[in-house]
């Protein structure tokens, strides 16, 4: 599998300001072989205008959602990317509600669109794709997710947006080998005790993670860490970020970032 990340921001970076500023990062999102989309949020369009390649999301057969707030899911690439098209949109019941309201009834009609549960695991375009239980706050009624991808034995852990892991997203997870996980850190180093901890992870809880997965020894060999869903204004630059974690063996990811799981 080969993941790129088009998005490793959290909600608070501004599109306008994309060619005023040094380094920018877009609401995170990322492809996995150009067929599977996580998060179809607002800048996905922009990563691949931006990159010289605007044809990069024609090939997208199947998109899986972790919540329905704003830098995730936008329901104008909804439209754009399924309405009419060979392309399914993969979410919960809250998640489509959400959908309809912002786009009226009629605006829903040509998108396909498939219910999922939280441990419950479907076959996605040759993914073995599990939706797990998310530590943050979406609409009423809605369970935000993370998500463990599987194909050709090799597993993807991407956890955008929580703090901390549930118990029973952690139970599942526990014992699979997984090879790559994308944790969220919304909160830097400049946030410290910040209000955010209660769905967002900050550095010290990342650690805490961190030495937790090597005590227990319960992923695959050869694992890899990584960082999305930084907060503009709670991180200082991206080199100083590299440097911060660097001692905690973890990768933070930037917007065209690909890695191979």
């Amino acid at each position: 599998m080969k993941l790129t990340f088009l998005g490793t921001g959290a909600a608070d970076w501004n599109i306008a300001a994309y060619d005023s500023m040094p380094f920018f990062r877009r609401n995170s999102s990322a492809l996995i072989d150009g067929t599977l989309l996580i998060d179809p949020g607002p800048h996905v369009f922009h990563f691949a205008e931006k990159n010289g390649t605007p044809d990069l999301l024609d090939g997208v057969k199947n998109i899986i959602v972790t919540h329905s707030h704003g830098d995730h899911f936008c329901p104008e690439t909804v439209v754009r990317l399924c309405r009419d098209r060979d392309c399914t949109l993969w979410c919960s019941p809250e998640c489509m509600k959400v959908l309809g309201e912002k786009l009226g009834n009629d605006g829903v009609f040509g998108i396909n669109f498939r219910s999922t549960e939280i441990g419950k695991t479907y076959d996605i375009g040759g993914y073995k794709v599990t939706p797990l239980r998310s530590n943050h706050f979406a609409t009423p009624g809605e369970i935000a997710r993370t998500y463990l991808v599987e194909r050709d034995g090799r597993i993807l852990f991407y956890g955008c947006d929580s703090a901390w892991l549930p118990t029973d997203t952690w139970n599942f997870m526990r014992d699979k080998p997984i090879n790559a996980l994308v944790l969220e850190l919304t909160c830097g180093e400049i946030a410290t005790y910040d209000w955010r901890i209660f769905e967002h992870n900050t550095p010290e809880m990342l650690d805490i993670m961190l030495k937790m997965f090597r005590k227990y020894n319960r992923f695959a060999p050869d694992v890899k860490y990584y960082v999305s869903h930084m907060a503009r204004t709670l991180h200082t630059d991206h080199e100083s970020l590299v440097k911060f974690l660097e001692p905690m063996n973890v990768t933070p990811a930037y917007d065209g970032l690909q890695i191979e799981i």
